[in-house]
């Protein structure tokens, strides 16, 4: 099972409902203040199936020049993010695109007791290493410092409206976001086990098929490796076509 332009539109329509569930399980989370550093926006977060869905209804409701050039920095994102250290594609200089409607991970990150976020940190840091032996594999030894790179812990979120908020209580709304995606069980699977709960890995696939997004990332990824080069990654870039233009 793979997603398609016609099964994303379809999911959009039957989860409405999820999706409204999803911006008041949001109002759980304290109003933070923060010094907008960006640290939090230098990767794009891994999602359950509802928040994707989420997010590109976000997309499809931009304006076209803006959701032009988003769509070139997702897919942008997609294919480089194993050898550079990007910035999340929603960001805009200092700003999020869509920060009201952002994701979880957005909202909890600064949350998070500095122990269990480091042990977030480290998990995530073992799955790149896996990654890395993956590519290794294929003959393409991936920049070390990528792999090393770990978004910080964050000391420079203050909670804006009083209330208190733990780990037990963020790991109650986590799993509360999941549970959304369960109306859909078998795409919640697939976004999951197949896209590893990447959005740029589904916008990708929306526009040049899983396999051949697939396909296309292995020989970006070893022309920048092996050559420095990305002629191929910019003729793709330049030739996107806007595929949520009538999604909605």
């Amino acid at each position: 099972m793979i997603f398609s332009q016609q099964i994303i539109r379809k999911l959009l329509q039957s989860s409405v409902r999820q999706q409204k569930e999803l911006e008041e399980i949001y109002t759980s989370i304290p109003l933070t203040q923060c010094l907008r550093r960006t640290l939090c926006c230098s990767m794009l977060p891994e999602m359950t199936l509802i928040e994707a869905l989420a997010g590109i209804h976000q997309l499809a409701k931009m304006g076209t020049s803006v959701r032009r050039k988003l769509i070139k920095k997702i897919v942008s994102y997609f294919f480089l993010n194993p050898v550079e250290i990007t910035s999340c594609p929603f960001l805009n200089g200092k700003d999020c695109l869509i920060y009201k409607h952002r994701f979880f991970g957005c909202r909890a990150y600064g949350l998070w007791s500095k122990n269990y976020y480091e042990n977030l940190a480290e998990s995530s840091y073992q799955a790149k290493k896996q990654i890395q032996k993956q590519w290794d594999n294929l003959g393409i030894l991936l920049p070390q410092e990528v792999i090393d790179f770990r978004v910080p812990y964050c000391t420079n979120v203050t909670i804006d409206d009083g209330f208190p908020v733990d780990d037990k209580t963020l790991l109650k709304i986590s799993q509360r976001i999941d549970e959304l995606s369960h109306h859909l069980p078998q795409w919640h699977q697939v976004f999951r086990g197949q896209y590893f709960s990447d959005l740029s890995f589904l916008v990708s696939s929306l526009i040049f098929g899983f396999s051949e997004s697939v396909r296309m990332k292995f020989h970006i990824v070893s022309d920048i490796v092996k050559k420095g080069a990305r002629p191929r990654l910019n003729k793709i870039i330049g030739t996107l076509p806007d595929i949520f233009e009538e999604m909605l």
